[in-house]
């Protein structure tokens, strides 16, 4: 999986350079979504982002959301990109509107044979053996959190520790739920904490060089939600 997310994120990042050096060949006219979906991305989300950004984003998501929809397949027997497609959940619109796309005719040709390999890779995996015990042996409750940090690790570890992709123990998450939750009600008088939808003012304390400071700070109130 790992390996062929790695290969996606190759041809993407090839494609959209050749895409972008040689604009007007009639080849790329008719191959051009990647373009248009990295300049959708950048108007939309991140307006500095490279074509390797974009390609490695683009193909994690491909492969790991691919790997979800194997999860919730009900009919373990047949799987492909169609089938990805429509497992997406409606609560998830921008990784459904990607799979509408991945799914469809227009998928760029250079991508689409790694795509399909994807696919038959994971209707080849055993997900029943896969799930099988999963709970109780690892006291996780949800595989698609638990698996992502072993697939980055393969995929690229030094990403992986650059943006600290490391599974936190449902346990210790409730802790510091439980402790923010405790901290807004205790510090900052919001009676509902965490669900609590009121504003607050809080101080801001910075470092100043004005003479005027007696402890060299000077504070500034911000109000927060």
């Amino acid at each position: 999986m790992a390996a062929k997310a790695r290969l996606l994120a190759d041809v993407i990042e090839k494609a959209l350079s050749a895409l972008i050096s040689e604009p007007n060949t009639q080849l790329h006219e008719a191959n051009n979504s990647l373009k248009e979906q990295l300049e959708g991305f950048r108007d939309l989300l991140i307006h500095d982002i490279t074509p390797k950004q974009f390609a490695d984003i683009y193909a994690q998501t491909i492969a790991y959301g691919m790997f979800a929809a194997r999860l919730h397949d009900p009919t373990l027997e047949d799987f492909n990109r169609k089938e990805a497609a429509e497992l997406i959940p409606r609560t998830n619109p921008f990784l459904r509107k990607l799979f509408q796309y991945i799914a469809g005719y227009d998928l760029d040709s250079r991508i689409v044979w790694i795509v399909d390999a994807l696919a038959d890779l994971f209707k080849a995996t055993d997900v029943a053996a896969l799930l099988k015990d999963f709970r109780k042996a690892t006291q996780q409750h949800d595989p698609i959190i638990h698996f992502y940090e072993t697939f980055l690790a393969e995929y690229d570890p030094a990403l992986r520790k650059s943006r600290g992709v490391w599974y936190t123990p449902e346990p210790v998450v409730n802790f510091i739920v439980r402790g923010v939750d405790e901290i807004l009600k205790s510090e900052f008088g919001l009676r509902e904490g965490l669900a609590d939808t009121s504003k607050t003012t809080v101080d801001i304390k910075r470092a100043t060089t004005d003479k005027r400071s007696k402890d060299g700070y000077t504070t500034r109130q911000i109000e927060v939600h």
